[in-house]
């Protein structure tokens, strides 16, 4: 399935770098974090930063990898497809799934002025957190 992602042009091989990777893992969690502490104030940026949580942590299994998304319109779709690919058979996939779903809410968020309520950033915490921690634990942080 990566092959096919390479092949397609959608991502792209690169030197592995695991120290970025857990750095990027590192400000994953504290989106989470931040997350939680401003669901209230604004949930809209909450769940914007849940959505970005769980692309840092996939951008993160990626940069273990030695992959990274090419480089045009679509990135963020292509972290999906990435996402499925690798992590798809570990349990997780209908979190992964969701991926796809808060990425669409959240481009409404920024440019169609959709606001988020706090239901949908519970719902996306429970989703950043099982994918977070999922790569983290297979990278070893």
């Amino acid at each position: 399935e990566i092959r096919r992602l390479v092949e397609a042009g959608q991502i792209e091989p690169v030197a592995a770098n695991l120290d970025t990777a857990r750095e990027e893992i590192a400000t994953a969690r504290v989106h989470l974090r931040a997350a939680q502490q401003i669901a209230e104030l604004d949930p809209t940026l909450a769940y914007a930063g849940l959505y970005d949580a769980i692309r840092k942590s996939i951008q993160a299994h990626m940069r273990a990898n030695g992959y990274r998304v090419t480089k045009g319109a679509g990135a963020h779709m292509k972290t999906g497809e990435y996402a499925v690919a690798a992590l798809g058979n570990l349990g997780i996939e209908a979190h992964l799934d969701e991926f796809d779903a808060l990425r669409q809410i959240r481009n409404q968020s920024e440019y169609g002025a959709l606001v988020v309520e706090s239901a949908e950033v519970d719902r996306a915490h429970d989703h950043a957190q099982v994918i977070v921690e999922t790569v983290a634990r297979i990278l070893g942080v």
